[in-house]
């Protein structure tokens, strides 16, 4: 028994020094076996594909964004005589005035928003002209009030298209001076009279001509009568003259010169009487017209204010309710926003007013479409670097979140694309000989590489650039080479 129990302890532990053997022996290596693997892997090429795409060199940019055209509004004023510009009504911060609209209020009396690039410089009466008229008709015209035609003149039609201009917004078209009915009817009776007493003038004028004309006819014959006598016959015995014959024949020469001349002198009185009273004539009739455009509805320059977008936004207001208007009222700005920006003077030329843009703002996820509304005829202009002219940029939808931020904006210009798929590799494709040739290696199926000498065309902000096969073959399917992995 002891015997069999020796055997196995010895079994055991041949067992266990065979197991710790084999351990061992995996885990040693020959210095040859250790130098093996240490050496780095085969180097293998790195390839991506021919793409075929446009290139596109866009502008890219950034600029501040802001609520455009600011502008101060100041009181001229109120229309009405004698009456204290005490506010009646403002807009509050942020509201939005559009066409038509009431700005505010000085007196109960409003003062409307319409759009327009003159200013209304004068109260307009009836028969006034002008290009500013004309500006108020189009805008009546646009709000549905029917002006007439749209000549310029403030004539009826146009006049009752303001009176029902303010009455459907809930006031009076300013109505004419008191005293107007009494100074229209004072003029127009001196017109009548006067107009009267040209007729009475130009009459007696007629009958004086006519007076002038027979007496010199009369004197012309008393002159023949006379001539005849003198040369031997007398006119009515046909035998010479006595010499009291010629004697009577020459008085009655010197009275019929006497007579015309008198006659004359009273026509040509007569003239002037009918000119003196035609000029007062016209006189009068100015008199008359200045006091009928008095009877007309005015349109003070002090109730509308014309701007050249619309709608505005009311940026600041600087009096209250109840307060006595003096200087500035509020400022506006233009409801829409835009953009200040600018490229680099190379670039200038490739930009215009008109041009679609690009502008985003990551961080807040917007993207919006856009134009271009300036471009500097000069680079350093509103404080820029000489190198840089300024533009500035229109959003096409207004996103009020966008006001005094920073954005991007990406300007497409044609001249800097391919207008059309082309074929692209990326910049690290691209190697160049001793001999100046630009070239691709192209990488086969089999593991084998040839190139292809090209030439390089447009290449975007992110690397790709425009190839065009010179010698060898291209196409979409290849792939290029871009580098080498090689070992650690």
């Amino acid at each position: 028994m002891r015997r069999r129990v020796t055997l196995v302890v010895a079994l055991v532990v041949v067992v266990a020094a065979a197991g710790v053997g084999y351990v061992a022996g995996s885990r040693i290596k020959s210095p040859a076996q250790v130098a093996a693997e240490a050496e780095p892997p085969e180097p293998s090429l790195i390839s991506v594909p021919v793409e075929r795409t446009e290139i596109r060199n866009d502008i890219v940019t950034r600029g501040t964004v802001r609520f455009e055209d600011p502008e101060t509004i100041t009181t001229t004023g109120v229309a009405l005589e004698g009456v204290d510009p005490v506010v009646t009504m403002v807009p509050e911060v942020g509201a939005v005035v559009g066409e038509g609209e009431v700005l505010y209020e000085l007196a109960g009396r409003p003062t409307f928003v319409l759009e327009g690039d003159l200013p209304l410089f004068r109260t307009v009466r009836r028969g006034d002209e002008g290009e500013d008229i004309a500006q108020l008709q189009r805008a009546l015209d646009r709000l549905g009030f029917d002006p007439g035609e749209i000549d310029g003149v403030y004539g009826t039609e146009t006049e009752d298209a303001v009176v029902a201009f303010y009455a459907s917004r809930g006031y009076e078209a300013l109505p004419p001076p008191d005293q107007a009915e009494d100074a229209y009817r004072s003029a127009r009776n001196g017109y009548a009279d006067l107009r009267d007493q040209v007729t009475a003038l130009d009459e007696a004028a007629a009958k004086a001509d006519a007076e002038a004309a027979a007496a010199a006819a009369a004197l012309a014959v008393a002159q023949a009568r006379l001539a005849q006598a003198e040369a031997g016959t007398h006119p009515d015995t046909g035998l010479p003259p006595t010499p009291e014959e010629l004697a009577q024949l020459r008085a009655e020469a010197d009275a019929a010169r006497e007579q015309a001349d008198q006659a004359t002198a009273q026509a040509e009185d007569a003239k002037r009487s009918v000119a003196s009273a035609k000029r007062s004539l016209s006189e009068a009739r100015a008199s008359l017209n200045e006091a009928r455009r008095a009877l007309a509805h005015p349109v003070p320059a002090s109730e509308f204010v014309f701007f050249p977008a619309l709608p505005i936004r009311v940026d600041a207001v600087f009096a209250s309710r109840g307060d006595v208007a003096q200087g500035e009222l509020m400022r506006v700005s233009g409801s829409r926003l835009a953009i200040d920006s600018s490229v680099k003077v190379e670039e200038a030329d490739l930009v215009e007013v008109g041009m679609p843009v690009q502008i985003d703002l990551q961080r807040l996820g917007i993207s919006v479409a856009g134009k271009i509304t300036v471009v500097d005829p000069a680079p350093g202009t509103r404080e820029l670097d000489p190198g840089r002219v300024y533009i500035e940029v229109v959003p096409d939808e207004v996103k009020a979140e966008l006001n005094n931020t920073n954005v991007r904006i990406t300007i497409p210009v044609t001249a800097r694309s391919t207008e059309g798929e082309v074929l692209a590799v990326p910049a690290a494709a691209l190697s160049a000989t001793g001999s100046g040739e630009t070239i691709v290696t192209v990488l086969e199926d089999d593991g084998s590489t040839r190139t292809v000498t090209v030439t390089a065309g447009l290449a975007t902000a992110g690397g790709l650039v425009q190839v065009t096969p010179l010698d060898g073959e291209l196409s979409e399917s290849d792939w290029v080479v871009v580098g080498i992995q090689g070992g650690s």
